[in-house]
């Protein structure tokens, strides 16, 4: 059992634990997040989030509805996520990338009462300006125009007390990306928030009060809630709110705001290291370099390294624990893996019986934790695939070598056989993500349609300068021949302009099998 676990009170709301605490360490006039050109301190924020709480109740809003919060990254979006949560209603931030059909089924889903978003998604939700397909929403909020958040929240005189919530009743849902079926609503619980910025921002990465960080990753996912709303909050840190998500924007916003901690995925430290000579990254202010969501090639730790001096702390974590559970520790980094375990969390690989695997076997990954989830909501059959008491076996598939790193090998569809021994798609990616010619690169299996054989099939995208050729095809697949056993080799590539990738910017593998559209015609 997680020891912070054991010593909160049973009267716990984690809204009024986070931001009374950053006023008690007399942080009031202390930035705590940067957005635009604003600097908001941790006293404003308190102020406007007893507002929204305010507000929300005047409404009609009551402990355990839900709010349903579709907003980019920004002080609206801060303020009533707090709000919600101190008066002991149940925020649900929808990330604003999601398709419109996944949006509508999480409004009705998660039964919002209300929903706060901006005046451009209430004309795409509700085009006739009628509400009545969803059947529980009663009001919809925007943050613009006439009438909005902002002023409704400087008309607020009566603040309500924090609700008496307790550590084990839930605090707020996230939802997952849907890549395999419908987005699930993830339930977590008071405690959740407390136990990750305990374990991993200060035990893990040892986040500190001086730090300014920022996050690629947005909020309405379990890694940017972390990054941005509630670890730095956690040491009286501050962060930066931005809505940039492409690489010339993030790059420039770095320069901007001089943050000393960067929460990234592997796409974006490819991307900079690829147009660092045409839109140069000014580093000199970082201190630490995180990456999750997906592997990080060893190629391109080893990159940013001798570019800019920088450790990469990879780490791994999913929605249902809320945070990373696995990490490199600075100078402790060891590319290609995820890490040690968080402080708390019991990490084991093991067979599809539940039994502890040799190290340096593949097997299934398990773990346990304070952080995990109550539940997906209405979704009991399938919590009850993934959960056994307080443990969950995650899907994806890894090995734990002699020193006790952990490697990810795969999602438990992701591995194949080939020649009958298995392959991990992310060794041959490491591995052509070396070659001077690639930018990105996938693998999945794919049937010959002859003998019915699996075959290795590359799916690649070339920096600029390159061409696709029959001659760099043969160049890519002796490359690959050098470096791994000649069975993992692919047998074909393609060609495209880019792969296509989920809201949470990971790979779609699923879609690269249907991909034949995409595919450019062969030389």
């Amino acid at each position: 059992m997680n020891p912070l676990y054991q010593q909160l009170p049973s009267i716990f709301n984690i809204a009024a634990y986070f931001l009374k605490a950053s006023l008690n360490q007399e942080n009031g006039e202390r930035v705590s997040f940067y957005y635009q050109d604003e600097a908001y301190s941790y006293r404003k924020v308190n102020e406007e989030v007893c507002h929204a709480a305010g507000l929300l109740s005047e409404l009609g809003l009551e402990r355990e509805n839900r709010v349903a919060i579709l907003l980019p990254d920004s002080p609206d979006l801060v303020f009533a996520f707090w709000g919600a949560i101190w008066m002991g209603a149940i925020p649900v931030p929808i990330n604003t990338a999601c398709k419109l059909e996944d949006i509508q089924y999480i409004l009705q889903d998660c039964r919002a009462k209300i929903l706060i978003t901006d005046r451009a998604w209430c004309e795409q939700l509700f085009p006739d300006g009628n509400t009545e397909d969803f059947e529980f929403l009663r009001q919809v909020l925007l943050t613009d125009g006439e009438d909005s958040l902002s002023q409704r929240l400087s008309q607020i005189n009566t603040v309500p007390t924090p609700a008496p919530t307790s550590p084990d009743e839930p605090a707020f849902w996230l939802y997952t990306s849907g890549s395999t079926g419908r987005p699930k609503g993830v339930v977590h619980l008071h405690r959740s928030m407390a136990v990750c910025a305990q374990e991993y921002a200060q035990a893990t990465i040892g986040l500190k009060p001086d730090d300014i960080v920022y996050s690629v990753a947005k909020v309405p996912f379990a890694y940017g809630l972390g990054n941005t709303l509630y670890m730095p909050m956690a040491v009286g840190a501050a962060s930066v709110l931005t809505d940039a998500n492409n690489v010339f924007d993030i790059i420039a916003d770095l320069n901007r705001y001089r943050p000393t901690v960067l929460f990234a995925i592997p796409a974006i430290y490819s991307g900079i290291l690829a147009v660092q000579e045409i839109a140069p990254l000014d580093a000199s202010s970082l201190r630490l370099c995180v990456s999750a969501a997906e592997q990080l090639p060893k190629s391109v730790w080893h990159k940013w390294h001798n570019t800019f001096g920088l450790e990469v702390c990879e780490g791994i974590g999913t929605s249902e624990f809320l945070h990373i559970f696995l990490s490199n520790r600075s100078g402790e980094c060891r590319p290609g893996s995820c890490g040690k375990p968080v402080p708390g969390y019991d990490v084991r690989i093991v067979d599809d019986r539940g039994f502890d695997l040799p190290r340096g076997e593949i097997g299934n990954l398990q773990v346990e934790g304070a952080s995990l989830m109550l539940q997906y909501w209405n979704r009991h059959r399938e919590t009850r695939e993934v959960i056994y008491g307080n443990t969950m076996r995650t899907g994806d598939k890894y090995l734990c070598d002699e020193d006790g790193y952990f490697f990810f090998m795969g999602r438990k569809d992701d591995l194949f056989k080939v020649s009958g021994q298995w392959v991990s798609p992310f060794e041959i990616e490491d591995v052509l993500l070396q070659h001077e010619a690639v930018l990105e690169a996938a693998i999945v299996p794919e049937s010959d349609g002859g003998q019915n054989l699996t075959q290795v099939v590359a799916y690649i995208t070339l920096k600029s300068g390159f061409e696709e050729s029959r001659q760099l095809k043969d160049s890519l697949r002796k490359f690959v021949r050098t470096n791994l056993p000649s069975f993992k080799a692919p047998k074909t590539i393609h060609f495209l302009d880019r792969l296509p990738r989920t809201s949470t910017g990971k790979i779609h593998r699923k879609s690269l099998l249907k991909a034949r559209q995409l595919v450019k015609p062969s030389n």
